[in-house]
């Protein structure tokens, strides 16, 4: 979390020196609640202030004074006719972040940091919002101090193989972090905390997701400044480069298109016959070496999560049915759903889903909803992992 009053109003990143830790609060509570009271160690006779968020940073908007034990309160006074929205409590040189309005009731314990600046031992009492959010972020510094920690041995390591190990090592944990950071967003969608979240997700690059967010929050944060600044951070995002997101005709969030084509055997498969289960759409053929050397990953995960509803539905871009059918079992690709109308790049299946280039895989959800793509390696691992 940036001090400045410059936007954007908070900002995290991973495995930097002081990590964020921002408290979610929702209205909900009585009227005479006690506003926000806490004992923070290190703030004995500290001032602390409230300040709300404006189009310039925040702004001071009342003082209270901590007691001798590190003990104060900012009462519900204080909070009258605000609306839901982010507030900054800075209690000497350090600070934390709360969501509330004029029916909020929180309460803190903690220590301040050393050095002075965002405080992260905190402990907040509240309701679900808080709640959800506080793990979120526990996660999350839990996850960065790891990554910070492989990070730190790839560089140390030896021979060009362990470095290579190494790499492969903090890439898969960086991918199960982002899909962490998606499902969160993805299951509070509605809510403050999959709002925050979105400080975390690669606003580009994943661009449709924040804004069905931006959206579905729209009702009970679309007056605040804190929807008001990621909406416009969102709108002003650059889009990926287009070389680099080929086969971009099917998105994250959209319904995906039915195809129904014959097996090696010339049985009709169909994608909808998988609805109800997490399918990963993947294009391939036994003429791209890529794609060959994708296959084990695409074995991996379909023997890892097979049993907790994943299946994989193979489009296959080849023209002899005996190739296809040999590469099907030199990479040991068992499951059933393979199809093909031998019609190589001609195939109805690249135009109906603007296939330009393979490997390429599409994850949708039980609902057929499609939720990533372009997934390669240990991205698809972590993506299964927080839909499963």
């Amino acid at each position: 979390m940036d001090s400045s009053n410059a936007t954007p109003f908070f900002r995290f990143k991973p495995a930097a020196p002081i990590l964020m830790f921002l408290l979610v609060l929702a209205a909900g509570c009585s009227e005479s609640g006690p506003g926000i009271s806490g004992q923070l160690t290190g703030a004995e006779g500290a001032e602390v202030r409230l300040a709300g968020l404006g189009a310039r940073g925040f702004t001071d908007m009342d003082t209270v004074q901590a007691d001798a034990s590190g003990r104060f309160d900012i009462p519900a006074e204080a909070l009258g006719a605000l609306a839901l929205d982010v507030y900054r409590v800075n209690v000497g040189k350090s600070h934390f972040f709360v969501i509330g309005d004029s029916l909020s009731s929180l309460q803190v314990t903690g220590n301040l940091p050393e050095p002075a600046g965002l405080i992260t031992d905190l402990e907040v009492s509240g309701d679900a919002w808080t709640a959800g959010f506080t793990a979120f972020m526990q996660e999350i510094v839990q996850r960065s101090d790891s990554m910070a920690e492989a990070k730190k041995q790839m560089t140390q390591q030896g021979t060009t193989e362990e470095k290579i190990a190494g790499k492969k090592a903090y890439d898969a944990m960086r991918d199960r972090m982002m899909g962490f950071v998606k499902k969160t967003i993805r299951d509070h969608k509605n809510d403050p905390v999959g709002l925050m979240a979105l400080e975390h997700l690669d606003l580009s690059a994943d661009r449709a997701l924040a804004k069905q967010v931006i959206d579905s929050t729209r009702t009970l944060m679309g007056h605040s400044a804190a929807h008001r600044n990621l909406s416009q951070r969102i709108s002003t995002q650059p889009k990926p480069r287009q070389q680099a997101r080929r086969n971009d005709l099917i998105k994250p969030g959209m319904p995906m298109p039915d195809i129904s084509l014959n097996d090696p055997s010339g049985k009709q498969r169909a994608l909808s016959d998988l609805r109800g289960k997490v399918v990963l759409v993947d294009f391939w053929a036994s003429w791209c070496g890529p794609c060959r050397r994708e296959n084990p990953n695409v074995v991996r995960a379909w023997n890892e999560y097979k049993d907790k509803g994943f299946e994989v539905f193979s489009v296959s871009l080849d023209k002899d049915v005996s190739k296809w059918e040999r590469a099907i079992a030199q990479d040991g690709l068992i499951w059933p759903n393979h199809i093909s109308d031998l019609r190589g790049w001609n195939s109805v299946a690249t135009e109906r889903f603007g296939i330009s280039s393979i490997p390429h895989a599409i994850l949708i959800d039980k609902d057929g909803t499609v939720v990533a793509t372009h997934l390669r390696g240990s991205q698809l691992e972590a993506e299964l992992e927080q839909l499963l």
